[in-house]
């Protein structure tokens, strides 16, 4: 969500030319290129998209876009149209504070401050084996980010489980998969055998439980 930025004690005028944010487009799009630009102007420009993005409700604005809210079409709250944010920053907001703001002094995102952290989640699988505990079934109609297929290598290693994954269809792309060179995709199957995941398809579970690769995972894995 935008911060609210005082503004009271600024030098914003309530004028802006267009033209003359067009003509500085390009050094706001080029890293650090905002320092080659007359400050006075660049704060003008700052603090009229800043305007423009208190002018919006936001409550109203989150709760379409994050909470999937429906509404109609009139009601559909939209960001304002702004210049392209000053490279690197992200926002008016973070390149106002930085710029201009409290943070001058600050470096911006400093490669030796990067700090790790880790967010405890707890994973039930679809089902289990009844011998084996260890040896638990997923079934997917497809993996949709790269951060679930992750997850669930993540849930293997730190749990000692084998994960064997139930596909609904065959040759289901993933998502998040980039094109190779010859246009392809990387398939659910084809992560699963780099990852060295188990699978088999809807309706062939019962097949797949009756071999002898099944039968000698519930036999040993996890003893």
């Amino acid at each position: 969500m935008t911060a609210f930025i005082d503004l009271t004690n600024s030098s914003h005028t309530d004028e802006i030319d267009m033209t003359e944010v067009d003509e500085v487009r390009n050094c706001l799009l080029k890293p650090w290129g905002f320092k080659e630009l007359d400050q006075d102007l660049l704060r003008n420009i700052a603090e009229t998209c800043l305007i423009a993005l208190h002018k919006v409700e936001w409550n109203e604005h989150n709760a379409q876009r994050f909470n999937n809210k429906v509404v109609t079409q009139d009601q559909v709250i939209f960001q304002p149209s702004l210049p392209p944010v000053p490279r690197p920053y992200r926002s008016w907001p973070e390149a106002y504070i930085m710029i201009f703001g409290g943070l001058q002094d600050c470096e911006y995102e400093p490669k030796n401050s990067k700090f790790k952290y880790v967010v405890e989640h707890t994973y039930q699988p679809d089902s289990v084996d009844p011998i084996n505990p260890k040896v638990v079934f997923e079934i997917k109609g497809v993996i949709p980010t790269l951060a679930d297929a992750k997850k669930y290598r993540s849930v293997a290693e730190q749990n000692g489980i084998y994960i064997i994954f139930i596909l609904q269809e065959k040759d289901i792309i993933c998502p998040w998969s980039r094109p190779r060179k010859d246009g392809t995709r990387m398939t659910l199957e084809e992560w699963m055998g780099k990852e060295k995941f188990e699978y088999c398809y809807q309706g062939e579970e019962d097949a797949f439980r009756k071999t002898d690769k099944y039968k000698s995972l519930v036999a040993n894995f996890g003893k």
